[in-house]
């Protein structure tokens, strides 16, 4: 009888776990990709900055955004923001930094990419900059139709951005720099990783997703991934990098910036996980935290990778 049941239950347990994998690799990865609504509920004027409302056509799309104007700029930045979230990302946080930046002599235009904020939606998924590094561009040709266009240009990216401003560069996008805060370099371990913190299940029942996300949902891959892009171009790139990041996690960036000599990589200080700057974040933990935690020494680095512009 015991053998009888062991029997069973070790076939359940088989049976189980072929289920999920045969799930993980067809049905699940789209629902993984989703990205609910975010909308945009505070603007520049709560840090008292001057800027206007602009809407930027990507292709098809209209795009809403933000022109941030620096009352002598010396660059312009076009700010990309992380998956799922908006131009005013709770994370880094967006309005401080732009702020700081714009009060640096930093120009900046952003806007809310594809299916994120206010923009429109196409189909309510997250490409990894597959699609859309198309908006990133679209923000260089507004300012070039608004005479914008004598400025050195900055791309910079915090985690998807990361990987939506590689391949914008990568696509042709002029840019002088570029800027990655915890940039997505290897999507699959990100996915992965990124199941880890909404669930709190280990990352490598989530593999097989996150791999078949990358592979056959039309998630950039080979040379058009975002890791192979960080080696291969030669536009010089700063990438700030928290060392405990449990998404975008630093072995990649340590990786991408030990092939490329055109990569800068500044390692932020450790935080501690009961750090106030952390409160709220649950297992988000340190991704894309380095500014919230460290605005000093995040804006120190920024000044000395700029300095030359």
């Amino acid at each position: 009888m015991f053998l009888r049941l062991t029997s069973y239950t070790l076939g359940l347990g088989l049976a189980l776990a072929m289920l999920w994998l045969v799930a993980s690799v067809t049905v699940l990865p789209p629902y993984a990709l989703l990205i609910g609504d975010n909308p945009v509920v505070s603007s520049p004027a709560d840090r008292n900055m001057i800027f206007e409302d602009i809407q930027v056509p990507s292709g098809d799309l209209l795009l809403e955004g933000w022109w941030m104007p620096a009352t002598d700029p010396r660059a312009v930045i076009l700010f990309a923001h992380g998956a799922g979230s908006n131009r005013t990302s709770t994370f880094v946080p967006s309005l401080d930094l732009y702020r700081a930046l714009v009060d640096a002599g930093l120009s900046i235009i952003t806007v809310d990419m594809r299916n994120h904020g206010n923009s429109p939606k196409t189909d309510s998924k997250l490409a990894f900059g597959e699609s859309e590094w198309r908006d990133m561009t679209a923000m260089a040709q507004w300012l070039d139709e608004h005479g914008i266009s004598a400025l050195p240009r900055i791309g910079m990216g915090v985690s998807m951005g990361g990987a939506v401003t590689l391949r914008a560069a990568a696509e042709g996008l002029a840019l002088k720099k570029i800027v990655l805060l915890d940039p997505a370099l290897n999507l699959t371990d990100s996915l992965a990783q990124g199941g880890w913190v909404h669930y709190g299940v280990p990352p490598w029942i989530f593999l097989p997703m996150a791999w078949s996300a990358v592979h056959h949902f039309d998630l950039p891959a080979g040379e058009k991934a975002p890791s192979y892009l960080a080696e291969t171009l030669n536009t010089p790139t700063l990438i700030i990098q928290d060392p405990d990041d449990p998404v975008t996690r630093a072995r990649y960036a340590q990786s991408v910036s030990s092939a490329n000599p055109s990569i800068t990589l500044a390692l932020a200080p450790r935080t501690a996980p009961d750090h106030p700057c952390l409160s709220g974040k649950g297992r988000w933990g340190t991704h894309a935290a380095a500014f919230s935690c460290y605005p000093s020494w995040t804006l120190s680095v920024l000044e000395q990778f700029l300095r030359d512009l």
